[in-house]
């Protein structure tokens, strides 16, 4: 990465080939607008569709893209991946490939970053079955109860992390954590780092998926779920 990085993008991919040039286009000129120097860190999680050759063509015409390649291990440990190549710069900003997630409130983010160590889009509207609801509110119950009530949308795929703390806190988070994004909110909250929230809504130019329960779905949350309260007693 260049020296004097502002800001590092760390993108999640997998699967994603209808989604990737409307994400890119999209975001691109919001990061340009701010002004800073800055490096989009994608991490293409061994998908099994055209999501690489999408991602090496953009690459190619765009410098401030760089791709990383890696067997398929998991949302988790590619975010965690992901906020490690990122810790160069300034500050680290992670968002999902899918682009179901309004880009406005990143203005809001950005001019508000100064005074902040963890600015977060709460999600206000989550396109998710039941089930899935049932596990981001237990999420939030355990998260609150643990440590804190300041966030209410724990695991939310956009934020915007001072690098400094976020190095701290990946010393404290296992490399295998299904939702890693729950245990840095827990940190910042733990640690009383200073927290900004807004809200994003999904984004209406695109179709929206709903999240759906399945097996392995469970076993992650489940398995969240005891990560989080080990990191608690750590």
């Amino acid at each position: 990465m260049p020296d004097n990085l502002t800001l590092a993008v760390v993108i999640p991919v997998y699967n994603e080939e209808e989604n990737l040039a409307a994400l890119l286009e999209d975001w691109q000129p919001v990061f340009s607008a701010t002004g800073a120097s800055y490096r989009v860190i994608l991490i293409d999680d061994g998908s099994t569709d055209k999501s690489p050759e999408i991602l090496k063509s953009w690459q190619k015409k765009d410098d401030a893209l760089f791709v990383h390649t890696q067997r398929n291990t998991g949302h988790g440990p590619s975010i965690l991946a992901g906020y490690r190549m990122a810790l160069d710069a300034e500050w680290v900003f992670q968002i999902d490939s899918d682009h179901q997630l309004d880009m406005r409130p990143f203005g809001e983010l950005w001019s508000s970053r100064n005074q902040y160590d963890l600015l977060l889009g709460e999600r206000k509207e989550k396109n998710a079955s039941f089930s899935r609801r049932c596990v981001s509110f237990i999420s939030r119950l355990i998260v609150h109860a643990l440590f804190g009530r300041t966030v209410n949308d724990v695991n939310t795929p956009y934020r915007l992390m001072r690098s400094e703390p976020l190095r701290q806190a990946l010393e404290k988070i296992p490399a295998d954590s299904f939702a890693p994004n729950i245990l840095l909110t827990a940190w910042f909250v733990a640690n009383k780092r200073r927290i900004f929230t807004t809200t994003t809504a999904p984004r209406s130019e695109t179709q929206q998926r709903t999240s759906k329960m399945n097996g392995y779905f469970l076993r992650g949350a489940l398995r969240s779920a005891l990560q989080t309260l080990l990191f608690r007693i750590r």
